[in-house]
């Protein structure tokens, strides 16, 4: 379920931000340049890629563009999903695998790359496991990957189900042979199960960072045993949009996107800037060494405004954007996740929208 966070070290500044009114009228400025009166409902979750979202709401990058944002905090992709079916949410950040199950549902767009994500999402054994005994080496092509698929077959895994969780679980037990059919999965958000794990359920845990903070900075209990990147299965996240927002309000998209852009573009451009907003991002929601907000730096490298317009420019009829995400919706369908008609019906409803990427970033380099 959505909750919302409110830590009293970032009330002031939110407080500047965040307004009630909101209108009814499409997308646009009045006179005097100022964005029409509408309250943009923004969701994020507590992991490392939604850090643009937020620093660019709590700076007030939002606001110098004439935005109003209300940020609300959500576990994972499906419950934003959820939302935005309900008509709670307007934009949101989330993974590959919620993007495409959000378009099939609920018509949202995907109207920007965040960051690419394949190292990010792990999986964690304990050190008594014969998986992590095992060592490395053993699945053919994939020499990062702990233990067999003997070892494996059996497994009780914590993980969040209609994830990038889930994703690059499967993703895993692929390369073994497996299929989720071979293990026990424990259907638990990544938080509340990450909790769950380090009481004492379950074999193996699945999540994104930093569900698995408390794992990693506990080697001598703790090995990461595989991630996506392991599998050579492409995993990003993505910015979506709700069907409506982008109908009726298409010029606060854009500008939405411009506040993103130029936070990532700040990234991008100087390192530390990044490393020390991506530490103070963590620790807004726990303890977190300042090597972990490094770590994450590190895993989610940032791209200039030309590579991220080059990944949604058509080539051969498609994009690198499209391409990305029809290989997860593939693998969805292969895995039964969706059926095959789900997937031609979300590229025939042009699910990947380009044109406020292009406009923003236009507006942007021309400034």
């Amino acid at each position: 379920m959505k909750k919302r966070i409110i830590q009293l070290a970032a009330v002031a500044a939110a407080a500047t931000m965040m307004f009630c009114g909101c209108g009814d009228s499409k997308g646009g400025a009045d006179s005097s340049g100022k964005a029409e009166d509408y309250t943009i409902r923004m969701a994020t979750m507590t992991t490392g890629f939604p850090l643009p979202m937020h620093h660019a709401n709590e700076t007030g990058v939002f606001s110098d563009l004439g935005l109003t944002v209300e940020e609300e905090f959500f576990d994972n992709g499906p419950t934003i999903n959820e939302a935005i079916a309900s008509g709670d949410i307007d934009i949101a950040g989330v993974g590959g695998m919620p993007s495409v199950s959000g378009a099939i549902s609920n018509n949202s767009k995907v109207i920007a790359w965040m960051e690419d994500d394949e190292s990010s999402v792990q999986i964690y054994a304990r050190n008594d496991s014969d998986i992590v005994s095992a060592g490395k080496g053993s699945v053919e092509g994939h020499p990062n990957i702990y233990g067999t698929a003997e070892n494996w077959k059996g497994k009780s895994v914590v993980c969040a189900m209609g994830t990038s969780s889930q994703y690059t679980l499967l993703a895993v037990l692929e390369t073994m042979g497996l299929t989720q059919d071979d293990i026990e999965l424990i259907n638990m958000e990544g938080v509340s199960g990450a909790a769950a794990y380090k009481a004492g359920t379950g074999d193996l845990f699945v999540g994104f960072n930093p569900q698995w903070s408390e794992f990693y900075n506990k080697p001598e209990e703790y090995t990461c045993v595989a991630t996506c990147a392991d599998t050579d299965k492409k995993l990003n996240t993505v910015l979506i949009a709700s069907e409506e927002f982008c109908e009726n309000h298409p010029e606060l998209v854009t500008k939405f996107l411009e506040g993103i852009l130029k936070v990532q573009n700040d990234f991008y451009d100087d390192k530390e800037y990044y490393f020390q907003s991506m530490y103070d991002w963590q620790n807004t929601f726990g303890d977190c060494p300042e090597e972990l907000a490094q770590y994450t730096v590190d895993l989610q490298v940032m791209r200039s405004l030309d590579e991220r317009k080059a990944l949604f420019e058509e080539k051969d009829g498609s994009t690198e954007m499209q391409d990305t995400l029809l290989s997860i919706a593939d693998f969805m369908v292969d895995n039964a996740v969706i059926e095959e008609e789900s997937k031609q019906k979300i590229i025939d409803d042009g699910f990947v929208d380009s044109s406020y990427l292009f406009e923003a970033i236009n507006n942007l380099q021309t400034q």
